[in-house]
Order: C-alpha cells, then sequence, then structure tokens
C-alpha cells in the first residue's frame, strides 16, 4: 500500500510557519528582510497585535531596520486605542537603561495623542541623553498641541 502526501499550498505553509513561531520574533524577520508591508497587513487586521512590536522597541539590540519598521508601524497608528492600550508598557520602557530604547519609547508615546502619556514623558526631560531630552520635549509639545 502506498500513501500520497499532499503538497501544501504556499497560504497554508506560511500559516503553519506563524503558528510555530512567536508572532514579535516573525515581526522582527519580516523587518528584517524589508517587509514592512507584511506587518502594518497584520496589524491593520489585528490591532492588539501592535503589542508584538514593543519586544523590538525594548531591544537595544535589535536591528536598525526592525527599529525604524516598527516605528512606521506605530505611526501608521497614532491615536488609536490599540496604541494608547501600550501607554503603561512604553511608559516603563521611557525609563530603559538604554538611551536608544528611551527614545523610541518617548516618541511613540508621543503618538499616543493620550494625556496619560505625560507622566512618562516630563521626567524625560531631564534625561541623562541629550537625544532623550528633545524626543521628551518634541513629544510633550506635540500631545499639548493636539489638545488646544
Amino acid at each position: 500500500m502506498s500513501y500520497e502526501y499532499l503538497q501544501a499550498a504556499r497560504t497554508t505553509r506560511e500559516a503553519l510557519r506563524l503558528g510555530m513561531r512567536d508572532r514579535a520574533e516573525q515581526f522582527q524577520i519580516w523587518l528584517m528582510e524589508g517587509q514592512l508591508a507584511r506587518v502594518t497587513e497584520v496589524v491593520n487586521r489585528l490591532p492588539a497585535a501592535l503589542a508584538d512590536l514593543l519586544p523590538i522597541i525594548a531591544n537595544p539590540e535589535a536591528g536598525i531596520s526592525a527599529r525604524i519598521g516598527a516605528s512606521a508601524v506605530f505611526e501608521g497608528h497614532a491615536a488609536t486605542p490599540a496604541l494608547q492600550a501600550l501607554t503603561s508598557a512604553l511608559g516603563m520602557l521611557a525609563g530603559h537603561g538604554d538611551h536608544r530604547v528611551r527614545a523610541d519609547a518617548c516618541y511613540i508615546l508621543g503618538l499616543s495623542g493620550t494625556r496619560d502619556a505625560i507622566r512618562f514623558l516630563e521626567p524625560r526631560l531631564t534625561d541623562p541623553d541629550a537625544e532623550v531630552r528633545e524626543i521628551a520635549a518634541e513629544s510633550l509639545e506635540a500631545l499639548q498641541n493636539k489638545e488646544n
């Protein structure tokens, strides 16, 4: 008796591959490969997946293409409930030991469009790193202008 094995369609193989990998890890791989559109597509379909970009922001060793790509996805979701739900997590990252993580967190907090972000941004105005101070000030200004 012989068995025939079916060939899985490309979309089925992709779904299986995604199921075997953490979504945050998959996002990082796609961003490093320059596949921003794929990440954006997933997050647009499932806004809660925005949270899966936080490990990229939180990792100071993440590649620049992954960090910039993650920021671009956050920009596309500025002032949305999905981004606003991440305010506390981003606030924790704003106090991270690495200046790159603090800077990215401050930038994204500014995109949140919520007053809750202010309490995390104000302490960064006296950050030891000049870039973090500058981004925190710009983010605070953006939030205050949004209110007016």
